[in-house]
């Protein structure tokens, strides 16, 4: 499995992730070597005050961020639309997939706190196309949809999908449905066999073969915004892989529906924790999902009537409370913490990478003078210790959204405490040795690492600011 959605700083970078909502990527995550500027566990001895450890858990008030709410356009009724065309040969499984999410203990689990109802669908709510759907880019299949629910909501008819062979007219997609304020609450979720390629405009390249796997988009059909879902049969992709991107995708499009509008959901990390956007390269992007997308135990099957692959995604309610940040959640968890007390509000200037400048926690820093701060260990259950290591990105290492490289600069850095369990706490040790390029610099203390390839360690980001 590999991660299924988002722009992260160590994947492969669509060049059109600005035009993209929670584009699919497989990641190729590797924590850097000490040549490329940063270090794990070898940099960092052991020690530190032992015997610290409580039985409260978790032991420190958790400095998490929260998934900002923005307008908080979210849907409250969901109906889901399952799209296949033919030879498709899992046509029904995902159309039992789309019918069966909404009622599942995942669902609730990852959209309710945010004010998502239960998802619907049935018999109703299933088209299989009876065109083939030609090889087509971004935009195209962007105008696709626009004519297809316009036709829906018009005549009833559905126009040809551009395969001039087609025997016979596609059928007409349902209608969507609409709140009492006229907002659509249908998702409308295509599943693109593997036969067709979909291609980045940025770079004229597949999705597929870019590792991009799916994204959910919103388009304006009479002034409208209507939302949608794409997942990529990629070749060689298992069902599993596919599940997941649909799970994904179908949450974000419940919990920021119309994100090419003014009219967002939740998206974006608060602004006093701007480093886990910086540190994922998701700054603008950042969604439920993917906030949870490049940790491996975030992928796992569910059980019962739904037994299907999904991926966990983050509630902001288990952060704040000290539980794991992705629902539905894995017990006991360990987690570290900053102290909010020991950090200053900086500025942050990010206008190389189109942004302005924005205030946030952090730590302001001198070239060649060390700073210390304190990192705690933390879980919500009584759990062994563990270890923690640290990631000083390179500077050809930390891109943002768009892709812009992010000058990291370079630093030494030590951990005084190497492992250990709720209620401990590490000194952590940085000395700056050259300036980073946009006058900051992003790192992480990390933890869990993965045994497969494609994931990262956890990881808890935070910046450093060039004074």
């Amino acid at each position: 499995m590999s991660p299924r959605c988002g722009l992260p700083r160590f994947a492969l970078l669509l060049a059109a992730s600005t035009a993209l909502v929670a584009c699919g990527n497989k990641g190729n995550a590797s924590s850097p070597g000490p040549g490329d500027g940063g270090s794990g566990e070898d940099a960092a001895q052991d020690g530190g005050e032992e015997g610290s450890t409580s039985d409260t858990y978790p032991a420190f008030p958790v400095d998490y961020p929260q998934i900002s709410k923005n307008q908080g356009a979210v849907l409250a009724a969901p109906v889901i639309v399952t799209v296949t065309w033919p030879d498709d040969t899992n046509a029904s499984t995902w159309e039992a997939f789309g019918d069966g999410i909404g009622a599942s203990s995942y669902w609730s689990a990852t959209t309710a706190q945010y004010g998502v109802g239960a998802a619907t669908s049935g018999a109703s709510n299933h088209v299989r196309m009876t065109q083939p759907l030609a090889s087509l880019s971004y935009y195209d299949l962007q105008n696709f949809v626009i004519a297809t629910v316009q036709a829906a909501q018009g005549d009833g008819g559905a126009p040809d999908s551009g395969s001039p062979d087609a025997g016979s007219p596609n059928p007409a997609w349902p209608a969507p449905t609409k709140d009492a304020k006229g907002n659509v609450e249908t998702i409308y979720s295509l599943f693109i066999p593997s036969s067709t390629s979909v291609t980045d405009p940025g770079s004229g390249m597949s999705f597929c073969t870019e590792g991009g796997l799916g994204y959910h988009d919103a388009v304006l059909v009479d002034g409208v915004p209507v939302p949608y879902a794409v997942n990529l049969e990629c070749a060689g992709e298992p069902n599993s892989g596919v599940e997941e991107t649909a799970a994904h995708e179908c949450v974000e499009a419940a919990t920021n529906p119309y994100s090419t509008t003014t009219n967002l959901g939740y998206v974006n990390f608060d602004t006093d924790h701007i480093a886990w956007d910086l540190y994922t390269g998701l700054l603008g992007n950042d969604e439920l999902a993917d906030a949870c997308q490049n940790w491996q135990d975030s992928y796992f099957q569910e059980t019962g009537s739904f037994p299907y692959w999904v991926q966990r995604s983050w509630s902001n309610e288990s952060a704040t409370g000290g539980h794991d940040p992705c629902a539905p959640g894995v017990t006991p968890y360990q987690g570290m913490t900053l102290f909010p007390s020991q950090e200053s509000t900086v500025k942050l200037n990010l206008s190389s990478i189109g942004a302005g400048t924005v205030s946030t926690h952090g730590f302001p820093v001198t070239v060649g003078t060390p700073l210390t701060f304190q990192v705690g260990f933390f879980s919500d259950a009584s759990t062994g210790p563990w270890k923690i290591a640290y990631d000083f990105p390179a500077s050809t290492q930390l891109f943002s959204t768009s892709g812009t490289p992010i000058g990291n600069g370079k630093a030494t850095v030590s951990i005084d405490k190497t492992s250990g369990q709720n209620g401990d706490k590490a000194n952590v040790t940085v000395t700056v040795t050259a300036k980073g390029t946009a006058g900051f610099h992003v790192m992480a203390i990390t933890w869990a690492p993965p045994t497969m390839q494609g994931f990262l360690p956890h990881y808890l980001p935070l910046v450093l600011v060039d004074q």
